[in-house]
């Protein structure tokens, strides 16, 4: 599939001016979904031509892409960053990248720093999203990581842990490497368990023997984003067709089950 790119568009701000960039597929619907691709790089560095390689391979899926900016620590003090990730959902949803969308087709994902961003945006009472594709996200900030954001103490860090706002996440899928030690597989294992015990959707992709920032890694980008997109696809956007036919095979299995009898 084709695309157009859009650089250096203005979305807003207040103390200088925040951009993003656009990928849009050709001939996308008027209704085509839109995915914020939010970068890493510890909430200090970092920037979105990062995401150039994933939005396009969510553009070449059908999504318009957008790769917007934050401020980042340094240069703002906290909440400078999510502050601006909320502003730039705002934007996509009162029409600024040019598409009009309902907030049930505007997606998140983020990796690492970015997908800490995501996920607490997406918990956030006025920053509603459909989902999320958090990448190795550091669900729990603990006071090792505390200082690179500027915060210290137990209250202070739990209330920018997404992991305590699970309850309050749209469906979720994490992924995560089982040799990470930047964002220990543990944390990610975690974040997954509360969004199901709270009642969400989420699931949770763990690669064997990968460490942090794997989806550099051949073809380990394209596999995820597809994984990402698929997940999109059953919980959100063709979420009535898949529940029922998830209700039609959960009664047929049943039924193979009744009629196999007791068994040992």
């Amino acid at each position: 599939m084709g695309f157009g790119t859009e650089k250096d568009v203005v979305f807003g701000g207040q103390s200088r001016p925040l951009r993003w960039d656009i990928y849009r597929p050709q001939a996308a619907p008027s209704d085509a979904p839109i995915v914020l691709v939010l970068h890493g790089g510890g909430w200090r560095a970092g920037d979105r031509a990062m995401m150039t390689d994933a939005c396009l391979e969510y553009a070449r899926r059908g999504y318009i892409a957008i790769a917007p900016e934050y401020r980042l620590l340094g240069e703002a003090n906290w909440p400078a960053p999510l502050d601006d990730v909320k502003l730039a959902v705002r934007s996509v949803r009162e029409g600024k990248s040019g598409a009009s969308v309902s907030t049930s087709r505007i997606f998140l994902t983020g990796f690492s720093a970015g997908a800490h961003l995501a996920l607490l945006a997406a918990s956030s009472a006025d920053c509603a999203v459909a989902a999320v594709a958090a990448f190795f996200p550091p669900a729990r900030i603990t006071s090792e990581m505390g200082p690179m954001l500027g915060l210290s103490g137990a209250e202070t860090l739990a209330a920018v842990s997404p992991i305590q706002h699970a309850s309050k996440l749209p469906p979720t899928i994490v992924f995560c490497g089982d040799a990470d030690n930047q964002t220990p597989p543990e944390m990610a294992i975690d974040l997954y368990k509360a969004i199901r015990n709270a009642g969400g959707t989420a699931d949770i992709r763990l690669f064997s023997n990968l460490i942090h920032e794997f989806v550099a890694l051949p073809g380990m980008l394209h596999q995820t984003i597809g994984d990402a997109v698929r997940f999109f696809d059953r919980t959100v956007i063709t979420k009535n067709s898949f529940d029922a036919a998830s209700d039609r095979h959960r009664e047929w299995w049943a039924s193979m089950m009744a009629a196999a009898g007791p068994r040992i």
